[in-house]
């Protein structure tokens, strides 16, 4: 074996237990599985009810989500009309976050995989991508955010010793050195949590869960305690405007909060495969997103309002508040505790970061090129891509192109209307597994060369519908009704995409099951109850331990020497 040859073999990533039904190398189980595709098997299964409360949870408080309601009452909404738009968006993801949860906890694979169901094994691909490209910059901006509470952490322990430093940017950097330095700083701490496994997170966001909370709250405490109150929340709202421009900014409140959670929505499923049980990703998780989103939006809103009343300016970004803070009382006690509070949101932002953008990247990397990623590798890609987008100049330079990133909420929120719509209307629940591997026409999954046209069809329904109107965040004076449309997006392309979708199946309906078994009962969830397995097919390993009665010994053999 040549040099090259032996490097390709290292590299390449450990091989799919379904590889060896495939019809060649080219199509075989090595391009559609490997270690992180298949599905996972029980003893990955460590994700209980309290882990992904804990997660969502965790999730909701950090310094992003402290300055979600800034957005809202910039509009001209009054502090508890967004606060209202943000819970009644929070509900609605919530619900939408157990229902795309539901297929992979009860068949334990991961978005790449399950979007095969509804997508095609190569139609899925086109999402995939969509979603890992997006990752990677919100991957970078949320870097450069965690980048100013360093900082702050910073200028706690050096004084005006790190403030006074020399910037030795132009200004065209878009980022002073202090900045940029930060950002390597905490790049580097970050790229060290890339190699945990998320079947091994949990520990990492419950204890987010338990330290994030607290300093929040006191942050909170401290400013109202000073203000005397929460001061004169109307005076958060600038602008005058009419009841029917509330009226719009209020549905357009709503989606945008919503769209801000849709990322979370539609990547859960790399984290839902993880789920000991099924049930543990129902009520756990809206009642984690739910609570602790809205109430961060009303912490961030209510400090505002109080610090504006007391010191003049509502400070909505929280490294800013921490800066003011310092500004006002600048002793030792104030300085350790400012130092403290940074330490824990910057922890806040890893584990956001890592569950909404890094874990993303790395199953869409390994969906794309099974052969060279698994999850672990496509972590470290994303974070090593991140600094090729600059994301100093994206924040400080380019706000129309993060407008444009931020539209990618049209093209995720239909996508998960189709998957709810499919899993549970269209096949009732019903996924064979092994055929979500398997590149040949006899597949339900492969439907016209790889490709469900009937989900296309409705996805670019949906997004055609509303993207015209994205102009309008570019041009004021641009068709208003078009503006109001996109404003609405998330809302309008979940609406139309599933219905859309749902009629084209019911005039073509896709196969259920593949040909040789296409008369097996079609009730809820009927192969749920053997994790998506007939009873004769080769490759049973990773059926559910409860359900191990259908395996036989020869099959568990054979599944053990694949291993």
């Amino acid at each position: 074996m040549g040099l090259l040859a032996r490097i390709d073999d290292a590299l390449r990533t450990k091989e799919s237990v379904f590889a060896e039904g495939a019809e060649s190398g080219r199509r075989g189980g090595k391009k559609w599985g490997n270690e992180d595709l298949d599905p996972s098997p029980p003893q990955h299964r460590t994700w209980g009810s309290w882990n992904y409360f804990a997660f969502f949870w965790a999730v909701s408080f950090n310094p992003i989500a402290w300055n979600a309601g800034s957005s809202l009452v910039a509009l001209g909404l009054l502090w508890w009309e967004a606060l209202l738009a943000a819970a009644i968006a929070c509900m609605f993801c919530g619900t939408c976050l157990v229902l795309n949860s539901r297929g992979p906890s009860v068949y334990h694979v991961g978005f790449p995989v399950y979007l095969r169901i509804g997508a095609g094994l190569y139609g899925s691909l086109w999402f995939v991508f969509i979603r890992g490209i997006v990752a990677v910059f919100f991957f970078g901006t949320q870097s450069y955010y965690a980048a100013q509470m360093v900082n702050v952490m910073l200028r706690c322990v050096f004084s005006t010793s790190w403030t006074h430093r020399p910037n030795h940017l132009p200004k065209s950097a878009g980022v002073t050195s202090n900045i940029l330095g930060c950002f390597f700083i905490f790049w580097f701490a970050q790229l060290g949590f890339m190699f945990i496994h998320p079947r091994n997170s949990r520990i990492l966001y419950t204890v987010k869960s338990i330290a994030c909370p607290p300093v929040l709250l006191a942050t909170f405490a401290f400013i109202v305690a000073k203000s005397g109150g929460l001061g004169q929340t109307h005076a958060l709202t600038t602008t005058t405007v009419s009841a029917a421009t509330i009226g719009w900014n209020f549905m357009g409140g709503i989606s945008s909060v919503a769209g801000g959670l849709m990322t979370e929505v539609s990547s859960n499923p790399d984290l839902a495969r993880y789920a000991k049980k099924s049930r543990a990703t129902t009520w756990p998780q809206w009642f984690g997103l739910v609570i602790a989103k809205t109430l961060c939006t009303f912490l961030g809103i209510g400090a505002s309002s109080a610090v504006k009343t007391l010191w003049g300016t509502a400070y909505w970004n929280i490294w800013d508040l921490y800066s003011a803070i310092l500004d006002h009382y600048f002793s030792g006690g104030a300085r350790c505790a400012i130092f403290l509070a940074c330490v824990v949101q910057t922890f806040a932002v890893v584990a956001t970061n890592l569950a909404s953008n890094s874990l993303p990247v790395g199953s869409d990397l390994t969906g794309l090129f099974p052969r060279y990623f698994n999850i672990r590798r496509g972590q470290i890609a994303c974070a090593i891509l991140s600094i090729a987008t600059c994301p100093w100049i994206l924040v400080n330079n380019a706000a129309s192109f993060l407008t444009f990133l931020n539209a990618n909420v049209c093209f995720l929120s239909p996508l998960v209307s189709i998957m709810i719509t499919d899993y549970f209307l269209i096949r009732k629940g019903n996924v064979h597994v092994p055929s979500l591997y398997s590149p040949h026409s006899t597949s339900p999954y492969w439907y016209k060369g790889g490709f469900n046209i009937r989900a296309f069809v409705a996805w670019t329904l949906a997004v055609v519908s509303v993207i015209h109107g994205l102009a309008g965040s570019f041009n004021s004076h641009y068709n208003l009704a078009s503006t109001h449309m996109y404003k609405m997006g998330m809302l309008l392309t979940f609406a139309i995409a599933g219905p859309v979708y749902y009629g084209i199946c019911w005039f073509w309906p896709p196969m259920i099951y593949p040909q040789e078994h296409e008369n097996a009962p079609k009730t809820f969830e009927y192969m749920g109850k053997t994790d998506g397995y007939f009873d004769n097919d080769i490759i049973t390993g990773v059926v559910a331990e409860e359900n191990n009665s259908l395996e036989t010994d020869h099959q568990q053999t054979m599944f053990d020497e694949k291993v």
